[in-house]
C-alpha cells in the first residue's frame, strides 16, 4: 500500500493499476473466476433439445456472445472455472455446450475424472456417458467407481442407473483390464450390477 501511494504520488503507477483492473474484467467477463449470468445461463440453456420444442439458441449465438469461435474449448474454459468455483449450475451449462458444439471429449477427460466424484455438483451420469465414448483404458478408476458409488443426489435411484452407464462403458474398452473389472463385478451384491456385468461379458465373449 504505501509503495502503491509512493508511486501515485508521482503519477507513475495509477494508470497501470486502473488499467490492470480493467483488463482483470474483460478476463471475468469471459469467463474467467466469475460466475455466468441469468441471462448467460438461459443462452446456453437455449442450447438444450428439448422434446417437442428443439433448440431454441444455436451454437453460433452462444460463441457470438463469448467472443469464442471454437464451442469445444469454450466448454472446457468454462468447466475449469465452475470447478474452481465449486459452481453447479456453471457446470452443468458447460456440459449442455459441450454437447451442443458436438465436441471430442479427449481433452475433458482430466478434468472430468476429478470432477466425478464432488458431491457439490449432479452431473456424474452425463460424466460417465462422456467418458464412455472414449473407449479408453485410463476412464477405468472413475467408471469403476461409479459402479459402487452413488452420489447423495442420486440415492433414490432403485434401478442404479449411474452403475449400469459405467458398466456398459467399461464393455467397450478392450483389454484385460476391463474384462476382469467386469468380472469382478459378477460377485456384487447388487443384482442389477451383477446382470449388466454378465451382459458385458457375454457381448464380449469372455464369460
Amino acid at each position: 500500500m504505501q509503495l502503491t501511494g509512493w508511486l501515485a504520488g508521482r503519477g507513475v503507477t495509477v494508470l497501470v493499476v486502473r488499467g490492470f483492473h480493467l483488463f482483470n474484467e474483460n478476463i471475468n467477463h469471459m469467463g474467467g473466476g466469475q460466475a455466468m449470468t441469468p441471462e448467460e445461463q438461459d443462452l446456453v440453456m437455449g442450447l438444450a433439445f428439448v422434446p417437442g420444442v428443439g433448440r431454441t439458441r444455436t451454437i453460433d449465438e452462444v460463441l457470438a456472445h463469448f467472443g469464442e469461435p471454437d464451442g469445444g474449448a469454450l466448454a472446457l474454459r468454462l468447466l475449469r472455472d465452475a470447478m474452481e468455483r465449486r459452481d453447479a449450475d456453471d457446470v452443468e451449462m458447460a456440459l449442455i455446450l459441450h454437447a451442443a458444439a458436438d465436441a471430442s471429449a479427449k481433452e475433458f477427460l482430466e478434468p472430468l475424472t476429478e470432477l466425478f466424484p464432488a458431491e457439490w455438483h449432479r452431473e456424474h451420469e452425463d460424466i460417465v456417458s462422456m467418458l464412455g465414448k472414449l473407449r479408453s483404458p485410463r476412464t477405468m478408476p472413475t467408471l469403476v467407481l461409479a459402479t459402487h458409488w452413488v452420489p447423495e443426489h442420486l440415492d433414490w435411484d432403485e434401478n442404479r442407473a449411474l452403475a449400469v452407464k459405467a458398466i456398459w462403458a467399461l464393455g467397450a474398452i478392450p483389454g484385460e483390464e476391463a474384462r476382469d473389472a467386469l468380472k469382478g463385478l459378477r460377485d456384487a451384491e447388487d443384482e442389477i450390477i451383477r446382470e449388466n456385468a454378465v451382459n458385458q461379458l457375454a457381448r464380449r465373449g469372455e464369460l
